[in-house]
């Protein structure tokens, strides 16, 4: 069995918890290892890297040479759930740590049911990537067919699908004519762009040219494993960069891009094309998935509303509107729930809304929208006028500007709806200065209007001082 070159610089500790199940194993003449996504963060936590380590508990895999019975006997004296024993996986958990246990499988039946193989190498090699393709125990080692731990020893990880021969499974070397990871598993095309969008790793020239080859599998993805690899890819550092450099990919997976691709916005202040200015968007908008679908979405309704004037600068009345009902039919197709669907047809909708940067409008602006929605639809503009040309850099920071005028009025606790007055209409009623709601609620509008400019004033001495005035002068 081939091991990589970085293997035996490279140690990790594994809980007793686990080392107690594989010595149960082993003292049944078994062969078993950890493996997968908890070898990979294991390797990068002792190399002192940040990618691949999750922020939560590792979960722990291990693999078998056992048949599914004999795990079950071995580990009857544990707390055991076979729920899943159909799919070839039991839960074992020892001292609060549940752990998967498997036999060694190739791959599953068109019907779920797994295929079961007697050779670790087969089972390794089912896997997307090199990286998630380790097994380990402490008396072996590693068992590194496909060179996964040299690709997390720099400083920078490196994704490589796994594409190997059927007639040689336990050569890894590339060559042509390999079937590749991608043709098995096509969700795991986005999940390589994740990684890479995560900023922690970059792509091998040949799992690059594969992505490439390979872009039509993706139409075989299901609305559910899109809408979660790509929420992956878009919240990851470099959401904007693997947008643009895997285009093709994206025009595949959402059809409506293709009118986009080399679409000429006709105004001086965009030098790129719609689907490029679309993608730059994308990473200039805080990483919230509402705020980056609907940068994602914003720009599909422009070809339809596009018109050109006598002087030939576009324009696209109304595609704020016809955006929105694209990002709508695309988020329900995806399986996106109706709030989300929602929060990003709201952002699309209202992209050209008109917000003053002076203190006064910003909370007249809050008395129809919430602090977090207007705050959102703000950096949403910040985000489209910065992927514009470096002339509109001024305009994008008034929008920053204007979010920490909104952060400084809710810190401060500065009025602007009617009940952060410090009186109601039953003080107003009670003190005798009006008889019935309807004139109460007069006076508080004005009393607000009166505070807004002047939030000193919202003390219940002033404003009931100023109701009484108001009312002898009416």
């Amino acid at each position: 069995m081939a091991k990589a070159d970085g293997v035996n610089t490279v140690s990790i500790e594994i809980p007793s918890q686990v080392n107690e199940l594989l010595n149960r194993l082993n003292a049944y003449s078994y062969r078993a290892y950890i493996v997968g996504k908890c070898v990979r963060e294991l390797i990068c936590a002792a190399n002192s890297s940040n990618f691949g380590v999750s922020e939560n508990t590792v979960d722990f895999d291990i693999i078998t040479d056992a048949e599914m019975n004999r795990i079950c006997a071995i580990f009857d004296i544990y707390n055991v759930n076979t729920e899943n024993s159909g799919k070839g996986e039991v839960l074992v958990t020892v001292q609060g740590l549940p752990i998967l246990i498997s036999p060694y499988r190739k791959g599953s039946n068109k019907d779920g049911s797994p295929i079961y193989t007697e050779s670790i190498i087969e089972d390794l090699r089912r896997r997307d990537f090199s990286f998630n393709a380790i097994a380990y125990n402490p008396r072996e080692g590693f068992i590194d067919p496909f060179g996964g731990v040299n690709c997390l020893l720099g400083e920078t990880g490196i994704v490589d699908a796994i594409e190997v021969t059927e007639g040689s499974p336990e050569n890894g070397n590339k060559k042509e004519g390999f079937t590749s990871s991608f043709e098995r598993n096509p969700v795991s095309i986005l999940q390589a762009l994740g990684y890479y969008s995560s900023g922690d790793y970059v792509i091998s020239p040949a799992t690059r040219e594969s992505i490439t080859k390979h872009k039509d599998y993706v139409r075989e993805i299901s609305p559910a494993d899109l809408r979660t690899e790509l929420s992956w890819v878009l919240h990851g550092r470099q959401a904007s960069m693997v947008l643009e450099e895997y285009a093709e990919i994206f025009t595949v997976l959402i059809p409506e891009f293709v009118p986009l691709s080399g679409f000429d916005l006709k105004r001086n202040e965009y030098s790129l094309d719609a689907l490029t200015h679309t993608f730059r968007s994308v990473g200039y908008a805080v990483p919230v998935l509402t705020l980056r679908y609907a940068m994602l979405l914003h720009a599909l309704g422009k070809p339809d509303c596009f018109s050109e004037d006598e002087k030939g600068v576009g324009h696209y009345y109304g595609h704020a509107e016809r955006s929105f009902i694209y990002a709508l039919r695309i988020m329900r197709r995806m399986g996106f729930s109706e709030d989300e669907t929602r929060e990003v047809g709201f952002l699309i909708k209202n992209q050209d809304l008109d917000i003053a940067a002076d203190r006064r409008s910003l909370k007249l602006k809050l008395r129809e929208i919430p602090p977090e929605r207007l705050k959102l639809i703000l950096q949403f503009k910040y985000a489209e006028l910065k992927a514009r040309s470096l002339d509109f850099e001024d305009t994008a920071m008034i929008c920053k500007r204007q979010i920490d005028a909104i952060n400084e009025i809710i810190a401060a606790k500065e009025c602007y709806l009617l009940h952060h007055l410090a009186i109601n209409r039953y003080d107003l009623i009670q003190k005798g200065i009006v008889r019935n709601d309807e004139k109460a609620n007069a006076i508080l509008e004005r009393l607000l209007d009166m505070v807004i400019d002047a939030p000193a004033f919202n003390t219940r001495q002033r404003l009931l001082a100023s109701a009484e005035k108001m009312i002898q002068k009416a």
